[in-house]
């Protein structure tokens, strides 16, 4: 049962109105109850004057003190209360009904005030002076304390009643509110549990984009819409995965079985076991392409090996590397030499892959006779990488999905080069773990320009090295 939302909605909002209604009630009874009270001393000590009154009238006519109290209360009568008329030392001259002591200290305070309350033997009693001065005594004027008593007693009654009343038609009718305003929730989770990997294209009703139910929905469904996009890019992750792995697992196993047909001279053999080699090669470069690009999911910067570390060596390394390629496709190379010296807080593996990575490109996609520069320079805080081509070029329309996995503006000479399309993915993902931007500005045959921001590292920033993650 409290399982459920509604229930314990419910129950916290009866709880919370039960106390306040008993906090009300308890305030309202003692208010009610000090009022009682003091209008009974009120009426009371009015009564008690009225027989002064009457007494001091009586007593002018007949001059006798004893004369006068019996001829007053003879005279005047109270429903439901008692007089009592005393000498000035307390002793009784007249009553009705009932005789009642009273107290001395009573006594003493109506002499210093001219009236006085107490309570004796379950009767609220008021004591009023007869005279002025004190002289002739005292009239007290009693009333049972049950006659306020019954009128508390009623008052509970009530007030039980009326609360346990208002909480039962509260707690239904905030049975009834939670449910109703619960029910989007519901709709909510019925329609969720109906949306899987099959139709991931669904969305939830959205009544109202103002509210924080309206608000959740909106949250899901971008949530949703999120999820689709990566599940299709996870689907054609695979696709793509497994058509780059196809062909050179094809060539491998063709050129074998040509070779195991039939003998051959040892050229031949030497030929397809280059030919091998080379497949091989491209396998292994995909195989870690991809091993590279399955950790970006699931990995952040603080993942990394972060040190202190020189870009300027880092480039120049590269360079060195990059180098051996150009001279092998007739491009010309051009790193500047007086670079600035700039220190990088980062993964020195992951940085010199990136730089390879775009010198290797610029590399194939430049014709022999073409020219590649490398250039390094700080730039509004940041290091800013620059490699510029003067090979193919790219349109415009391409521009934007050059750095997608498995993209290649001309894919059948990329796959002639070895190229994979995943060269400028791993660029875009290790440049953005550092914290870092990359653009491209290019135009078909006139080359391109790939442009790299870095943060540099702050002189206050710690040295220490982090564990790498791989």
């Amino acid at each position: 049962m409290f399982d459920s939302v509604r229930i314990r909605l419910t129950l916290w909002y009866a709880g919370v109105l039960a106390l306040s209604l008993i906090a009300f009630a308890i305030v309202i009874y003692y208010a009610a109850s000090n009022i009682f009270h003091k209008r009974q001393d009120e009426s009371l000590r009015s009564t008690a004057h009225t027989v002064v009154s009457a007494y001091r009238e009586e007593l002018a006519e007949v001059h006798s003190q004893a004369t006068a109290s019996q001829v007053v209360l003879a005279e005047i009568t109270f429903p439901n209360r008692y007089v009592l008329l005393t000498d000035n030392t307390g002793k009784p001259l007249a009553s009705s009904a009932i005789t009642f002591a009273i107290p001395s200290s009573v006594l003493a305070d109506a002499r210093a005030r001219g009236f006085s309350h107490a309570t004796v033997s379950n009767l609220r009693v008021a004591v009023v002076s007869l005279s002025s001065d004190q002289t002739l005594g005292f009239a007290a004027v009693a009333e049972p304390l049950s006659v306020v008593e019954d009128g508390l007693s009623e008052l509970r009654r009530d007030l039980f009643a009326g609360v346990l009343l208002v909480l039962l038609l509260a707690s239904g009718g905030g049975y009834f509110l939670a449910r109703k305003s619960l029910a989007p929730i519901a709709s909510m989770n019925g329609q969720t549990q109906r949306i899987s990997a099959e139709n991931l294209s669904a969305r939830l009703d959205v009544t109202n984009s103002r509210d924080e139910l309206g608000q959740l929905a909106i949250t899901i469904n971008d949530l949703l819409a999120r999820l689709q996009n990566s599940f299709n890019e996870q689907q054609r992750f695979i696709a793509d995965a497994s058509h780059e792995l196809r062909t050179p697992l094809a060539v491998l196993r063709g050129e074998t079985e040509v070779a195991l047909g039939k003998t051959r001279t040892v050229d031949e053999y030497q030929e397809s076991l280059w030919l091998i080699q080379d497949e091989a090669e491209r396998l292994s470069r995909i195989v870690e392409d991809l091993f590279i690009l399955a950790r970006q999911p699931i990995n952040t910067r603080a993942a990394f090996n972060h040190e202190r570390l020189s870009l300027n060596d880092a480039v120049r390394d590269c360079a060195r590397a990059a180098q051996v390629l150009a001279v092998r496709k007739g491009v010309r190379l051009n790193v500047g030499t007086d670079f600035p010296s700039i220190a990088l807080n980062g993964d020195e593996e992951l940085i010199k892959r990136m730089l390879l990575n775009l010198l290797d490109n610029a590399v194939k996609y430049t014709p022999q006779g073409g020219e590649i520069s490398l250039a390094l320079a700080r730039q509004n805080g940041n290091a800013e990488i620059v490699v510029r081509d003067t090979g193919i070029g790219i349109p415009a329309t391409d521009q934007a999905r050059v750095f997608d996995r498995f993209f290649r503006v001309d894919k059948a000479r990329a796959r002639a080069l070895g190229g994979a399309g995943l060269g400028l993915s791993i660029v875009q993902w290790i440049v953005e773990v550092h914290g870092g931007a990359i653009s491209v500005a290019s135009a078909p045959g006139e080359g391109s320009t790939f442009t790299v921001l870095l943060p540099l590292a702050s002189p206050h920033e710690s040295h220490s090295h982090r564990p790498s993650a791989r």
